[in-house]
């Protein structure tokens, strides 16, 4: 058995996909995501309740040079907003919207084009004409508050034409 250490989101598997065996790992794989971020992007975060969709935006935004202690679950505003040091955030959160009408209502349009990184909970809710322009983070529970992490970036995102 290897008694090789690795910092957070090293370990691999062989689906190519991160793992963090705690929330402070889960944070931290976020941190050096958003970090990567220089606005404009679309980030879709997926995976059942409980899973660690905002502790991953927490650390987005941590990335972004927000204060993490500012984000929290926006399931009761659906929208927020947070200034960061290197990009503004909008967070939202789908968990509560029952039909593809109500998300034209939250000017997501307006949001995207703002320059801001949108990071978006229950992010498998939206149309897929905006899905295919995103950064798409899955969590997976694989017991004992281990979580595999895969991240897939489309190929709109990896470009340096936005």
């Amino acid at each position: 058995m290897s008694s090789e250490k690795h910092s957070p989101g090293q370990r691999r598997g062989a689906s190519g996909g991160l793992f963090s065996l705690s929330e402070g790992e889960t944070y931290e794989i976020g941190r050096r995501l958003g970090r990567q971020f220089g606005g404009g992007e679309l980030v879709l975060l997926e995976g059942p309740l409980g899973i660690g969709k905002t502790v991953f935006a927490r650390g987005i935004a941590a990335g972004l040079g927000i204060d993490p202690d500012q984000v929290c679950s926006p399931s009761y505003t659906i929208v927020q907003e947070y200034d960061g040091e290197r990009s503004r955030m909008y967070h939202i959160d789908l968990y509560r919207i029952e039909n593809v009408e109500e998300i034209g209502t939250l000017g997501l349009e307006e949001l995207l084009g703002s320059g801001a990184v949108v990071v978006v909970e229950w992010g498998e809710r939206l149309p897929e004409s905006y899905r295919r322009h995103a950064v798409t983070v899955r969590l997976h529970d694989i017991g004992e508050a281990a979580r595999r992490i895969e991240l897939n970036k489309s190929a709109a995102t990896t470009t340096t034409d936005h």
